[in-house]
């Protein structure tokens, strides 16, 4: 919540979402650049536009032939800055939380889908169709 009457600047790797009076139903998003909040009528809540790369590490997940392997895996993740919808859609998940935040929930995520996803192969899949199961992760 911004409680100075004045100019807010956010630079290219972040997204400004203004809300309340004057700014209609959905808000106003502005990446990179600035704008005038008031305070007590309008809020303000930064969304971070940086791509994070997460290492997930996943120690000991059943195959679908029942054999328990650990998997390391890297994913890069990254919110849409020049999509109005993805926006939206961040603004409503990650509104005002830190990129730590942010990066452990993307990480959560990610592991719940890897597990999701070696579940249902078996080792010998994983292992000669890497392109595949990489397809399957996205």
């Amino acid at each position: 919540m911004c409680f100075d009457i004045g100019i807010v600047t956010c630079g290219p790797n972040e997204a400004l979402v203004i809300s309340g009076m004057f700014q209609g139903e959905t808000g106003t998003f502005l990446t990179g650049g600035r704008a005038i909040v008031c305070p007590g009528i309008q809020t303000l809540q930064r969304v971070p536009l940086t791509t994070m790369t997460l290492s997930i590490t996943t120690p000991r997940v059943y195959t679908s032939q029942g054999v328990a392997i650990g998997v390391v895996g890297t994913a890069q993740v990254k919110i849409n800055g020049s999509n109005e919808e993805m926006l939206r859609f961040a603004a409503e998940q990650f509104g005002s939380k830190s990129e730590d935040e942010v990066l452990k929930i993307c990480m959560e995520t990610m592991e719940g889908h890897q597990r999701a996803i070696i579940g249902q192969m078996t080792v010998e899949g994983m292992i000669k169709d890497r392109k595949r199961f990489s397809e399957k992760s996205l």
